[in-house]
């Protein structure tokens, strides 16, 4: 049987500052208590709910994520939370197919109970005392909240027997089957149109279910995108949307810097934002020139602007550097 002094052990806690055992029994008896919670807008509009474990919780469930990641595998159709792994490598996987049928599961984390986490640990060959501990560290409200370093994991670890009975379906329909977090994505020369009905009733049994409004069928011919790639033209490309706002965001940058002053401040995170869209890019096609001219011009300038302060024009710099 695993006390609680001796889960503390085996996940080092006695290290973590202000630990002690009355904090984890706190926590195991009401870990809401332990939570900071707040929202962030998402992308296609509406707000997502973040909680963000305080300190010492967000340790302890630091120190857990060691122990799982030692133990814990994932299945070979998962992509995202993995060592190796992204999402480019994700969208890569269905390059050259004529038909790709994406979905989305809803509320991928809120739909994960603790029960199943408990369970899934339990195959992973744990004892049932520290599963089940782990499973209240690793929770809250009963479900895997989004905002917890544990909860990535985690959804693949529990996701992981669906993986393999959805991949076996796409087996029997000669079609590949991938899934980065909560995307799903199939491809082929023919997509059966009742796909969508029978992975819906695959999840179901385990509690998910598919979001309606995020499943889509690309037929030949029509643009594909998958976790933000391109695959429409037989290779990796940075979809045509993404690459039009990082040039605008470019020049944006080049136009303004330079015209720093105590009086005319740019966005501080204007730079970083820029240089991340331009490094994702390099990501999918690690030999666009533009892209690799256009980065190394701004960290040089950049870095240049930081040592020479406000004065610095970079708008001279960049022309002579073109």
């Amino acid at each position: 049987m695993t006390s609680l002094s001796a889960f503390a052990t085996d996940l080092n806690l006695w290290e973590i500052k202000d630990f002690s055992i009355q904090i984890l029994y706190g926590i195991l008896a009401d870990s809401s208590k332990y939570y900071r919670s707040f929202e962030i807008p998402k992308r296609r509009g509406g707000n997502r709910t973040i909680h963000s474990p305080y300190p010492v919780l967000a340790q302890i469930q630091k120190e857990l994520l060691l122990i799982l990641q030692d133990r814990c595998g994932t299945s070979e159709y998962a992509y995202a939370y993995c060592r190796g792994k992204n999402a480019i490598m994700h969208a890569s996987a269905h390059l050259g197919c004529d038909e790709l049928l994406t979905v989305d599961v809803e509320n991928f984390f809120g739909s994960t109970t603790r029960q199943q986490v408990h369970q899934a640990l339990l195959g992973a060959s744990f004892e049932n005392d520290f599963a089940h501990l782990a499973s209240l560290v690793a929770t809250l409200h009963g479900v895997l909240p989004q905002g917890a370093s544990t909860s990535p994991l985690l959804s693949n670890v529990v996701f992981r027997p669906l993986d393999g009975r959805l991949a076996r379906l796409a087996s029997h329909l000669q079609i590949k089957y991938t899934r980065y977090a909560d995307d799903l994505a199939f491809s082929g020369d023919k997509i059966p149109r009742n796909l969508p009905k029978l992975i819906g009733k695959i999840i179901s049994e385990k509690g998910y279910k598919l979001n309606p409004g995020k499943t889509a069928l690309k037929i030949r011919g029509a643009k594909k995108i998958i976790t933000g790639v391109s695959i429409s033209s037989g290779t990796s490309k940075a979809p045509r949307q993404f690459v039009r706002a990082t040039r605008a965001a470019v020049h944006n940058l080049e136009k303004n810097i330079g015209k720093l002053s105590a009086t005319n401040i740019l966005d501080p995170l204007a730079y970083e934002r820029t240089l991340g869209k331009i490094n994702y890019w390099l990501q999918i096609e690690p030999h666009n020139y533009y892209a690799a001219k256009k980065k190394k011009i701004l960290s040089e300038a950049h870095q240049r602007f930081l040592e020479l302060g406000a004065g610095f024009n970079l708008d001279n710099y960049i022309e002579n550097r073109a």
